[in-house]
């Protein structure tokens, strides 16, 4: 009886002992969960810290060090419209005009100054209707143009005589009055010849020099210009060009293939209201191969909105990165950037050592994107020169790009399951899944690119001149410096001397008809209409 006792007595402790025993383990095996989970949190942590010190301290280049992974070779806040120029008055003396102008006003005193008079000569000074000899009888007009001479500013005063017949004048009584033509500028009542405005927007959009720097550069020349002045001749010279943008854009619209892209821009004054919001500059691009174009456009915000307005019922190729706003153009066929996707990865295996990389699944994954650039790159060395490059381009990625992708698409299907979604992995992962099956419409089109880096090129000319100008005053001002930029970069991409482009456009904008298609097309940088002495000379 008393061993029966002490047996059920032994049992109901070695239950009790087990029962604890089970409830340690839960504990322990609860307490190891939550260090796991915090160690992954404090490695997600870390990764966030070191990627936001290496944007802010860190070289911009993706390179990785080939010896560590050896698994592949790899304008406008003083414009205002409403005031006039400073002009010297007509022919009978000369005096500055007076103007409601506040702060330093125009002095042209010092400059060396050219007179040109313009007379007729010959056959012209016979009377059409009687046949004697034209007569002098006084100047007509005067009028100031400021040149602009390759470090040099001069004026030149163009003196315009007017002639009569004085024989019609005995016998009828009345005499016809004719003159030579003044020269013509793109503004008709500015001082400012076509030269020094195409120099002045070079200046400020293709040497990122800003206004207030181009009136200290104006002054060393002898010229006092007011930032005023500078700014009007900018805002001035974006609407004489826009029949230039509106054709470009028409023109744009009808390629088959669209790179897009946008970034921020600060603009203290939108719409007449204070403003301290992020507002944007959209750029839209065609391909580079052929007659490129690329074109600017502000908006206020970064809608999705914006994209349907500009690219309307576009139904070609648009190359973007993985921003859905860009969804509204739902005629178009998404192509997606894979320097995006790469650049996920990157930031995983960046930082890691010969023994971490061994163990990273993110490694994969990053590899997978360097097979691809691989193939690319041989692709480009080996068939560019071919004219028929993009039918082998489209046949060899048939072959061997498509197994790749679909590779890589199982390796991020297989991998998200066990990731944890915040970690850089995780991210990495989603984003890939997302993006990689409209990556693989490349291989729709041999004159696909596998990524979107064209338009992130093509914009940074304007990221470099927000750097230096900082801001736009006006939404207006905006519009105009995306026009500006506009034509500037398209002229670069068609290998078209900038400036000298600009005083073409100039002069001829003021003989055709704006709506004239035909004569548009032979204005634009990629016309065979354009003179052999505004393109870059290619050295062989």
């Amino acid at each position: 009886m008393n061993h029966e006792i002490i047996s059920n007595e032994l049992d109901e402790r070695s239950q009790v002992l087990i029962e604890k025993v089970e409830e340690m383990e839960k504990e322990i095996d609860s307490k190891n969960k939550e260090i796991e989970n915090l160690k992954n949190e404090l490695e997600f942590l870390k990764g966030i810290i070191s990627n936001k010190n290496k944007k802010i301290f860190g070289a911009s280049s993706e390179k990785v060090d080939a010896n560590q992974l050896c698994f592949f070779n790899e304008a406008e806040k003083h414009s205002d419209s409403k005031v006039e120029e400073p002009t010297v008055e007509e022919i009978t003396y000369k005096r500055a005009k007076k103007s409601n102008n506040i702060g330093k006003k125009d002095n042209l005193a010092n400059l060396e100054r050219k007179i040109i008079e313009h007379k007729l000569e010959g056959d012209d000074l016979i009377c059409d209707k009687c046949g004697s000899e034209l007569v002098e009888i006084g100047v007509k007009s005067r009028k100031e143009i400021l040149i602009y001479i390759p470090g040099k500013l001069i004026v030149e005063e163009h003196v315009l005589y007017s002639y009569a017949c004085k024989t019609c004048e005995k016998e009828n009584e009345d005499s016809k009055i004719v003159s030579p033509e003044m020269p013509k500028t793109i503004f008709y009542n500015s001082m400012a010849s076509n030269e020094l405005i195409a120099h002045t927007i070079a200046l400020k959009y293709l040497h990122a020099m800003p206004l207030y720097r181009q009136q200290s550069y104006f002054d060393m020349m002898g010229a006092t210009l007011s930032r005023q002045t500078l700014c009007n001749w900018t805002m001035s010279a974006a609407k004489a060009l826009e029949p230039i943008y509106n054709y470009m854009k028409k023109e744009l619209l009808n390629r088959n293939y669209i790179h897009a892209d946008e970034t921020t821009l600060k603009v203290i004054n939108d719409n007449g209201k204070s403003s301290k919001s992020k507002k944007y500059m959209w750029l839209y691009m065609s391909e580079t191969n052929a007659k490129p174009i690329i074109l600017y456009d502000y908006q206020n915000t970064r809608s999705s909105s914006c994209p349907k307005a500009f690219l309307g019922e576009y139904s070609g190729y648009l190359q973007t990165d993985g921003y859905s706003g860009y969804n509204s153009v739902s005629e178009a066929t998404r192509l997606y950037c894979l320097a995006h996707i790469r650049r996920k990865f990157y930031e995983i295996v960046e930082n890691l050592d010969k023994e971490a990389l061994k163990k990273s699944r993110g490694v994969i994954g990053f590899n997978y994107c360097e097979q691809i650039y691989k193939l690319e790159k041989e692709l480009r060395e080996t068939y560019s020169s071919n004219e028929d490059y993009y039918d082998i381009r489209f046949n060899i990625r048939k072959e061997k790009l498509e197994p790749i992708l679909d590779n890589f698409i199982e390796y991020v299907e297989t991998e998200i399951k066990n990731a944890l979604p915040r970690s850089p992995l995780g991210k990495a992962l989603d984003y890939a899944k997302k993006h990689l099956p409209g990556l693989k419409n490349v291989l729709l089109d041999g004159s696909l690119e596998i990524d979107n880096n064209a338009a992130e090129r093509a914009i940074k000319p304007f990221v470099i001149g927000r750097k230096n100008f900082l801001f736009a005053n006006t939404a207006k001002g905006a519009t105009s410096s995306a026009k500006l930029y506009s034509i500037i970069e398209t002229a670069k991409a068609n290998k078209v001397v900038v400036e000298k482009y600009l005083v073409y456009l100039f002069n001829n904008l003021l003989n055709i008809d704006s709506n004239n298609s035909e004569a548009l097309e032979n204005l634009m940088p990629w016309s065979s209409s354009i003179p052999d002495n505004l393109k870059i000379k290619i050295k062989k």
